[in-house]
């Protein structure tokens, strides 16, 4: 059995790694000097933070991400030991979280990010064969989605949306609103839960719980709870009655496998998929409109058509990257790192915020960021993102059909006061405030939502033998969710 393969054999508590062993005495004390990782310095301006740190430690830096110090990792800014860490060839990384010693021993003070770390039986936590398993029919249902006719979805809901920002007695002169509230955070959530087989009264409810997860109120814990119990009932749902989505594909190809995925597993699948197609899409495109109506030269170029959308997105991948840190990256073993000693059980952050400033990555030439298609937003390895073409289409299409219905769209506030989170994970702005003058481009589809077709080429066979109707086949735009659109929360 592999070193990967084991550490899913059995489970750890805080005197024992995942091995079912005592955790090795740390050889090597934490660093004398480290950097913070949290500040207003660090939020206001993360690129130029990067920066310092790199010629201050070099390729790894030791940081701490709060004041007491006992929360840390190393922050990797290099590319080259970025793709060492995630190809993980020399099989000394892991995911899973049971291999944080600091975590497991309960020596964590707290902090937000502190339970996204609780391990998860999900091809998040997993290695090996195990993450091959329960990674394995979600994948090949992802294989099944029709992008032509996703991209006719993507269209549709982006459509209402923009229509939304129009008052109900008619639009101004100058009208504004913030993109991020309003529509990035919006689309990338609805697509992925219309490609779920959702129907609109779900979808509505499963919104308000990420919603309310998300913000991280009073409410967190139970909408956390009820958003695993709408996703063991959805999965549930499809296995009785599958449709045209990719939870009921899930199942088909669940059947075919030895030892198949319990519905847990699958619910925990579904859950990572949605949430996972919502947060990284919707910083991309919030930040992809913000480097265009900042950037005259780039924005006048997309206008022109010298320069393609997805070309404008690439470039936002250097110079604001949407995902900025993927926390959670643990040593299986004492291993050296960029100079250091790091011992089992530490924790690596993998820095993509700080490559665009890696002198062996990107040149100083404006059109080099446009083409240079090396970032590691998607990741790599065996976590690498299983989806990149849905992911992509999902953003390009929202700023394209955003694009078409806002001409002369601008900022309604300098640049420089905007307010930023703290970019642990993402980085965007807290909200996107534009304005655009009339006429607005009109909507080309006023359909109103009505039965379920088909994005996927077909349903998957029913469980039972019993024969069910199936949908018929789309006639030309897909179902609309206009009263979803019309009620979704703000942040």
């Amino acid at each position: 059995m592999t070193t990967a393969d084991r550490m899913i054999a059995v489970s750890t508590n805080a005197s024992t790694t995942p091995f079912g062993e005592a955790w090795p005495h740390a050889r090597t004390p934490w660093p004398q000097r480290s950097a913070p990782l949290y500040g207003q310095n660090f939020a206001s301006d993360p690129f130029s933070y990067y920066e310092s740190l790199r010629k201050t430690f070099g390729a790894v830096a030791p940081v701490t991400l709060e004041e007491t110090g006992a929360f840390r990792g190393y922050l990797i800014l290099d590319h080259a030991y970025q793709l060492e860490i995630l190809q993980n060839r020399s099989r000394v990384w892991t995911r899973d979280s049971r291999w944080y010693r600091d975590f497991t021993q309960g020596a964590l003070p707290p902090h937000p990010l502190v339970p996204q770390f609780a391990y998860r039986r999900s091809r998040l936590n997993a290695e090996g064969m195990e993450h091959a398993r329960l990674s394995g029919p979600g994948n090949k249902a992802l294989a099944e989605v029709d992008l032509l006719r996703t991209r006719a979805l993507i269209e549709d809901l982006a459509e209402q949306l923009i229509t939304s920002f129009f008052p109900e007695g008619g639009p101004a002169e100058w009208n504004q609103v913030d993109i991020l509230d309003q529509y990035a955070l919006q689309l990338p959530l609805l697509v992925m839960m219309r490609l779920m087989g959702m129907d609109e009264g779900s979808a509505l409810a499963t919104g308000n719980a990420i919603h309310e997860m998300l913000s991280g109120g009073p409410g967190a814990h139970r909408a956390a709870a009820e958003l695993d119990s709408r996703m063991r009932a959805l999965v549930e749902e499809k296995q009785r009655d599958p449709g045209p989505d990719l939870v009921s594909w899930m199942h088909h190809y669940n059947r075919d496998m030895q030892p198949g995925l319990d519905t847990h597993e699958l619910s925990e699948d579904v859950w990572l998929q949605i949430v996972a197609g919502r947060g990284a899409s919707t910083t991309w495109i919030c930040n992809t409109v913000l480097e265009l109506l900042t950037n005259p030269d780039l924005n006048s170029d997309v206008i022109a058509g010298r320069c393609q959308m997805e070309e404008a997105m690439n470039r936002v991948m250097w110079v604001n990257a949407p995902i900025q840190n993927l926390i959670g990256r643990w040593a299986t073993q004492d291993t050296m790192l960029g100079g250091y000693h790091v011992n089992c059980g530490d924790m690596a952050i993998i820095c993509l915020g700080a490559t665009g400033a890696d002198p062996t990555m990107l040149s100083a030439s404006f059109d080099v960021s446009r083409t240079n298609r090396s970032h590691l937003a998607w990741g790599a390895g065996s976590h690498g993102c299983p989806a990149p073409d849905l992911g992509t289409l999902i953003v390009r299409t929202g700023l394209e059909v955003l694009w078409n219905r806002l001409p002369g769209m601008r900022m309604a506030v300098p640049k420089e006061s905007l307010t930023w989170d703290l970019p642990y994970v993402a980085r965007s702005p807290t909200a996107l405030p534009v304005i655009f003058p009339l006429p607005p481009m009109p909507v080309t589809n006023g359909q109103q939502w009505t039965a379920q077709h088909s994005f996927i080429s077909n349903p998957p066979r029913p469980i039972s033998t019993e024969q069910k109707e199936q949908p018929s086949e789309p006639q030309g735009r897909l179902p609309l969710w206009r009263s979803l659109v019309a009620w979704w929360p703000k942040r």
